[in-house]
């Protein structure tokens, strides 16, 4: 059994961080704990939402369910489970028990599902035990239930809220809410967290989704050329939809307009077209468009989600200076999204983050915490061609 980070975790709960680690070792970003909803209900949990990119225009997005006693008989839990990929849209639905006298191999295949079978349940949790370099999801939540934010909403309550859209599919509108999000937390963690604490947790966490999302929405354009890219983005970005041309249409209807009733030399339509692009670049948005249509961001923006992810997730104090390259790029496009100083967080002191490491305190049972790692070189650019 996994040595338990604190007196939270119960059984349940290491058995998903152990096979949450598996997932991550073999290259994927998985997310442990993910809330369903209907409208305003909770209809049920994700064990984890494992996200993997297969090529440079294929992603594959599973769900794992561990069954443990206390839930429903196999069969029963294998046809919930189908549903359950229905209703969230996954390639793949996994699910692993420790039950040996239920053969449900040959149910698991008819209902196209993968089985992870006792013995290889087993083998994974004697693997994975004692992992000491993450904090659980149970640690992490603590220390955000001990956080309130405007209107007296706790931490947790927040991030609960931001990753019930995993739920409901990763989409323009998903990335838009956890750029807003991840800005919104980074504001806050700058007026109140004298050094970075749980919400640069939070900020991290959201920017590792932030990643996944336009990752995952630029599959599409992956063979496109630069421009198409740049609309693509833009007008997900901009309208929260690319794939229906509304930003395309609406400038195509004022240019109409201005044609039919203003200038019918077409001048006014130019200057209108002209003028929009412009405003698009001068928007928050812009440096995000330049960076997610760039050819190569698909592997950088996987690489920047599972190192933000795991940054999140350290037994040390978070610091945004000492993040690898293509994190920092994701949180510097946020930063000044945010309207923030970037040498605020990418060029803390030593000994800023030495009181840092002191300053929040450790889950019970958790041990004393690594230290920090050092922060880079201050010329040092990052993947957006920014001076980091």
């Amino acid at each position: 059994m996994i040595k338990q980070l604190n007196s939270d975790i119960d059984k349940g709960g290491a058995a998903e961080e152990a096979l949450r680690l598996y997932f991550q070792q073999l290259g994927a970003f998985v997310v442990r704990g993910v809330k369903v909803r209907a409208g305003k209900d909770h209809v049920t949990d994700i064990d984890l939402w494992v996200y993997t990119r297969a090529s440079v225009h294929a992603r594959h997005i599973a769900i794992v369910d561990i069954k443990n006693k206390k839930r429903a008989k196999g069969y029963e839990r294998l046809i919930w489970l189908k549903g359950l990929q229905a209703a969230v849209g996954a390639d793949e639905a996994i699910v692993a028990t420790t039950a040996s006298k239920e053969d449900l191999a040959p149910f698991a295949t008819r209902m196209g599902l993968k089985l992870l079978s006792s013995q290889v349940f087993k083998a994974v949790m004697a693997r994975y035990a004692g992992a000491r370099d993450r904090l659980a999801s149970e640690d992490i939540e603590k220390m955000w239930r001990s956080v309130r934010l405007e209107g007296g909403e706790t931490l947790a309550a927040r991030m609960e809220t931001n990753l019930v859209e995993i739920g409901l599919g990763l989409s323009f509108t998903a990335l838009n809410i956890w750029i807003d999000e991840a800005a919104k937390l980074l504001v806050h963690s700058h007026d109140h967290e004298r050094v970075p604490a749980a919400i640069a947790r939070a900020v991290m966490l959201c920017a590792s989704l932030v990643a996944i999302a336009a990752d995952y929405v630029g599959k599409s354009t992956a063979f496109g050329d630069a421009e198409s890219r740049r609309a693509y983005f833009r007008e997900g970005l901009v309208f929260g939809n690319a794939a229906d041309g509304s930003a395309s249409r609406y400038l195509e209807f004022a240019e109409r307009v201005a044609t039919d009733y203003l200038d019918k030399t077409g001048a006014a339509a130019a200057t209108i077209r002209s003028g929009f692009q412009r405003a698009v670049e001068n928007l928050p948005v812009g440096p995000f468009i330049d960076f997610f249509s760039r050819p190569a961001a698909g592997r950088e923006l996987m690489d920047a989600a599972i190192q933000l992810e795991a940054a999140a997730f350290a037994q040390a104090a978070p610091n945004f200076a000492g993040l690898p390259p293509e994190a920092k790029t994701i949180i510097g496009l946020l930063i000044d999204y945010a309207g923030l100083d970037r040498r605020k967080f990418l060029r803390a002191s030593d000994q800023a983050m030495s009181q840092g490491s002191r300053a929040e305190a450790a889950p019970e049972g958790s041990g004393t915490a690594k230290t920090m790692i050092e922060p880079e070189e201050d010329k040092k650019k990052g993947p957006d061609g920014l001076l980091l």
